[in-house]
C-alpha cells in the first residue's frame, strides 16, 4: 500500500471503501460500499490552489504541507 502521508484524505478514502468492500462478508454491506463509491466517484474534482509565497500550485493539503522555497530561502538569509 501507499505511503499514507503522500496520500490526499480523497484518496485515503477511497482506498479504504475499496478494502472495505473486498473484505465484507454481507452482501448488504457491500452494496452499500458500491453505492459509497459510486457517490466518490460522482464528486466533483479538488480545486487546486496556489501557495500565496511561492506561486506553487496542487492540491489544498498538498500545497499546506509543502516545503515552500521562498520561506526557506527567507530563513537563510
Amino acid at each position: 500500500m501507499t505511503d499514507d502521508t503522500t496520500l490526499t484524505a480523497r484518496e485515503r478514502l477511497r482506498i479504504h471503501l475499496r478494502e472495505a468492500r473486498r473484505t465484507t462478508d454481507s452482501p448488504i454491506v457491500e452494496v452499500q460500499l458500491e453505492g459509497a463509491l459510486d457517490a466518490w466517484n460522482d464528486l466533483p474534482p479538488t480545486p487546486l490552489r496556489e501557495c500565496p509565497v511561492c506561486g506553487k500550485v496542487g492540491l489544498p493539503e498538498r500545497i499546506r504541507n509543502h516545503e515552500c522555497t521562498q520561506s526557506l530561502r527567507q530563513e537563510h538569509r
